[in-house]
């Protein structure tokens, strides 16, 4: 059925705009956010997607703080309004393209946060140099998706428990991606999961200076020779994407095209603990950073891998609230677990102090587990 959006010349597939191409149930459009204040007190990070084929949009949003991590999440039907970015509570408005956003989380009774935030960015949006497609299992499709990111800072206020806290001066990322995403595993009988998404994923987004910058790095499984390439890559080696930036209209991104990692983590083998990466760029430079986490959140929260709130799903009319205690090893186990057996390179994020030489900086990591 045509919508109000059909009236727009924005198609790019012979279909209305109800419909995306293949009509893969695994299509996807989403945003996701995550800032946090730079004396390591508090994040927040939010998750909003929109799912053409199940008519469905989802949202959620996680805010760490004093030892505890507060979820909220909501689901609803699209009917014709998938422009709409309102999801229960949960709202995302674009001010000014690139450059300005609004994220709000409405208060409720029986919801302990809400938050009123606006990102902006001075940083050109730092893009994949090819889609992430090299994802197949004999015939089938696993990852097919364009994404970018930018690196800005927060401003606004965050409620919880009944208590204001304004927000000024924090720092984050926002990532925009499209397309087909693999969450076999987190949706029972979608397909057979594949071996070939890798054992480990490292994602970065940060600023440091007069740049940004954003990489991301896949390794392989088994004994496949460590090589650095694009996220296109469909070898089994290590693949790499990534670019640094300069303000908008400050001329072409500087392309990543390898990364040494050596990060330490907690005993769970899962948190970030500390560490270091070296990115090197087209030029044959090298850029070595080093990490030092000051917040968590687990994106369970945010539905990735969640097993009663699963992306893609159909799911009108879902209203949902959780704490956790943080400072609880039980709690955070179960914050960990893969008890859904979603494949997830996104499942931890850390929001971090970032060194380079001299200079400090801030941004935010995400880690599969």
């Amino acid at each position: 059925m045509a919508t109000e959006l059909d009236d727009y010349a924005i198609h790019q597939i012979v279909e209305n705009m109800e419909l995306v191409e293949g009509r893969n149930p695994r299509w996807v459009d989403e945003l996701w956010f995550h800032i946090g204040t730079t004396d390591g007190s508090l994040s927040v990070a939010g998750h909003m997607g929109v799912y053409p084929p199940t008519a469905t949009m989802d949202a959620a949003a996680s805010v760490a703080h004093g030892g505890k991590q507060y979820d909220v999440r909501f689901g609803r039907r699209v009917d014709g309004d998938r422009d709409r970015r309102e999801v229960g509570g949960i709202s995302a408005e674009i001010l000014d393209p690139f450059r300005a956003w609004r994220f709000t989380l409405e208060p409720a009774d029986g919801q302990a946060v809400s938050f009123d935030l606006e990102f902006r960015s001075e940083f050109q949006p730092m893009e994949v140099a090819t889609p992430v497609q090299h994802r197949r299992d004999g015939r089938q499709v696993i990852w097919d998706l364009y994404q970018y990111s930018q690196v800005g800072t927060a401003s606004g206020s965050v409620t919880i428990e009944g208590e204001e806290i304004a927000v000024d001066g924090a720092i984050g990322a926002r990532e925009r991606s499209w397309g087909v995403r693999p969450v076999f595993g987190q949706v029972p009988h979608l397909g057979r999961p594949p071996s070939s998404i890798g054992s480990r994923s490292f994602w970065i987004a940060a600023t440091n200076g007069p740049r940004a910058g954003w990489g991301w790095r896949i390794e392989p499984e088994g004994d496949h020779p460590s090589a650095t390439g694009s996220l296109s890559d469909d070898t089994g080696r290590a693949r790499v994407d990534g670019c640094m930036v300069g303000q908008h209209n400050e001329g072409d991104p500087l392309r990543i095209s390898g990364a040494d990692l050596d990060l330490q983590y907690e005993m769970d083998g899962k948190r970030l603990k500390g560490g270091s990466v070296a990115f090197l760029d087209w030029e044959g430079g090298t850029h070595g950073l080093s990490l030092k986490p000051l917040t968590t959140i687990y994106a369970k929260g945010l539905g990735y891998g969640h097993p009663d709130f699963r992306h893609i799903e159909y799911k009108d009319g879902v209203a949902q609230t959780e704490t956790h205690d943080t400072t609880d090893v039980a709690a955070v186990a179960s914050l960990l677990d893969n008890d859904s057996g979603h494949i997830n390179p996104f499942a931890i994020e850390h929001f971090c102090e970032i060194t380079a030489g001299d200079q400090t900086g801030y941004g935010v990591v995400r880690l599969s587990i």
